[in-house]
C-alpha cells in the first residue's frame, strides 16, 4: 500500500515538477547522494559545478528514512542520484524515482550478507560499503564513470578522480600497515558498521549488538570473556546509541567506550580515526 500511495504521489509531483521547470532555470544543477558520505566523494570531483544536497538529513537514521514530497520533487530533476544501491529506502527511490539518473555504487563491489538485519535488508546484505577504503575506491570510479558519461570532455572531474582515488589509496596502504604492525585482529563495535572494512583488512569485527537486538546476559557474559581475552581497549559505538549503556559494557570488558560516527561526512577522516583508535596509536 505504502509503494502505491508513493507512485501515486510520485505521479503528481511529477506533473508539478514540469510546471515548476520554467522558474528553476537559472539556478545551478543539482546532484543528490542518499547519505553524507556520499556527498564528499561527489563534491571532491565537481567542485563548485553542481549544488551536492544529502537525501538522508544528519543526524536522521538511513533505516526508516522516508523522503519528504519536497525531495521527490528536487529528485525528479536532479542531474544525477549517488546512491548507495542496499538500503531498501533507496531500492524504493530507484524503482519510483523517474527522469533522473540513479547511479548504484554498491556495482563490483562483493557484498557481505548478513550481519546487519538492523537495517531491515530483505536480502540480507550489509549496506556499509563506504566504511571501506578500498569500497571508496571503486564507489569513485562507478561516480568518475557515471558524469564521463554524461560529460565526456570535462578533463578536470577525470583528474579531480585521480587526486581523490591518490588520497584514498595512501589511507589504505596506511590503515594497512597500522593494522599490520599492531597485530590487532579484533575489534569490537556496538553495531556492526566495519564490516567491509574488517573483511579488507583481516580483521573479525565482534558485534554487540544482534540482528539489531541487546545482547542476552548469557551473550553479555561471553563478549566480556572475550574482550578480556583479545586485550580490547576500545569499544566502539555510534552516536545514537546508549552511551552510558556501552560505557557500562566497556567497564565490564576492561575497555573504554569511544564514538565513531560511519555517517561521518569527511569519512575518510573517520575511517583513519578508527583505525588509529582500534591499533592503540594515540590521536
Amino acid at each position: 500500500m505504502k509503494r502505491v500511495l508513493l507512485s501515486l504521489c510520485l505521479s503528481f509531483l511529477l506533473l508539478l515538477t514540469s510546471c515548476m521547470s520554467g522558474s528553476r532555470g537559472e539556478d545551478r544543477a543539482t546532484i543528490y547522494v542518499t547519505i553524507e558520505p556520499l556527498r564528499m566523494l561527489v563534491q571532491s570531483i565537481v567542485s563548485q559545478d553542481f549544488d551536492v544536497e544529502v537525501l538522508v538529513p544528519r543526524g536522521a537514521s538511513p533505516e526508516n528514512f522516508e523522503p519528504t514530497a519536497r525531495q521527490l520533487i528536487d529528485l525528479n530533476a536532479a542531474q544525477h542520484i549517488f546512491a548507495i544501491g542496499l538500503m531498501p529506502f533507496e531500492q524504493s527511490l530507484m524503482s519510483n524515482v523517474e527522469r533522473c539518473r540513479v547511479v548504484s555504487l554498491a556495482t563490483g563491489i562483493e557484498p557481505i550478507s548478513g550481519g546487519c538485519c538492523h537495517h531491515g535488508n530483505s536480502g540480507g546484505v550489509d549496506p556499509h560499503i563506504w566504511t571501506s577504503p578500498r569500497a571508496l575506491s571503486t564507489m569513485v570510479r562507478s561516480i568518475e564513470g557515471a558524469l564521463m558519461s554524461s560529460y565526456p570532455d570535462s578533463v578536470k572531474y577525470r583528474e579531480a578522480a585521480a587526486e581523490l582515488l591518490q588520497r584514498i589509496e595512501q589511507l589504505d596502504v596506511a590503515c594497512r600497515s597500522t593494522i599490520a604492525e599492531s597485530g590487532i585482529r579484533t575489534m569490537m563495535i556496538y553495531h556492526p558498521a566495519y564490516t567491509y572494512y574488517a573483511r579488507d583488512y583481516g580483521i573479525e569485527q565482534v558485534a554487540i549488538e544482534h540482528d539489531g537486538k541487546e545482547p542476552s546476559p548469557r551473550r553479555l557474559a561471553s563478549l566480556v570473556e572475550r574482550a578480556r581475552r583479545d586485550n580490547i581497549d576500545y569499544i566502539l559505538y555510534q552516536p545514537q546509541y546508549d552511551r552510558a549503556r556501552v560505557e557500562a559494557i566497556a567497564a565490564e570488558c576492561g575497555a573504554r567506550a569511544m564514538v565513531t560516527d560511519p555517517l561521518a561526512e569527511d569519512i575518510l577522516s573517520e575511517i583513519e580515526r578508527v583505525t588509529k583508535t582500534i591499533c592503540k596509536h594515540e590521536e
